[in-house]
């Protein structure tokens, strides 16, 4: 009797823990599939049609960009609900599911990575070059800032693209685990 009784109250703790994780899992990976969506957005379409326009037009967009706060909450959100997704599959088990939430984390890691070294300030060093209408040498302040943002940005993005991958066999892995504990 008490074998059951032990028995039940594990499948309830197990069953809440894993309502738990599977939540965390999923925001972690609808916030990713955002940041990376971001990500793109930029690497295919922004940038290069910023490529075309004149150097006064492409530092006062860029700028704009630095005033918006979307981008920036978005990417910092996601990182809290990886590690939340990351705990919490460790804590249900150990089981392949939690190598792909930490494979997940790690990608993500090195895109924050990256955005902490040199994306923020190269929009940092757009934003200290002051008002368009009053910059010397707006090529310059182009120069230095696009060539290594664009091409650091396609990387950032691969990392995202993989982060969300790695999140989404995350989660097959975990249904796939799920449903074999739960067969009669």
């Amino acid at each position: 009797m008490a074998t059951y009784q032990q028995h039940a109250r594990s499948v309830r703790t197990r069953s809440g823990a894993d309502v738990w994780t599977g939540f965390a899992l999923g925001s972690a990976l609808l916030m990713m599939t955002l940041v990376a969506g971001l990500s793109f957005t930029f690497a295919a379409a922004v940038m290069p049609n910023l490529g075309g326009v004149d150097d006064h037009t492409f530092v006062l967009i860029n700028q704009r960009f630095n005033e918006n706060p979307v981008f920036p909450i978005t990417f910092t959100l996601a990182l809290p609900l990886l590690i939340l997704a990351t705990v919490l599959q460790l804590r249900v088990d150990g089981s392949r599911a939690a190598a792909w939430v930490i494979a997940a984390l790690a990608l993500y890691v090195a895109a924050l990575l990256i955005t902490g070294a040199i994306h923020i300030p190269l929009n940092d060093e757009i934003d200290r070059a002051g008002d368009p209408d009053q910059i010397n040498n707006l090529a310059h302040v182009r120069e230095r800032f696009e060539q290594t943002w664009v091409v650091w940005n396609v990387v950032r993005t691969m990392l995202c693209i993989a982060t969300v991958a790695a999140l989404g066999r995350a989660l097959l892995v975990r249904g796939r685990c799920e449903q074999r504990r739960t067969r009669p």
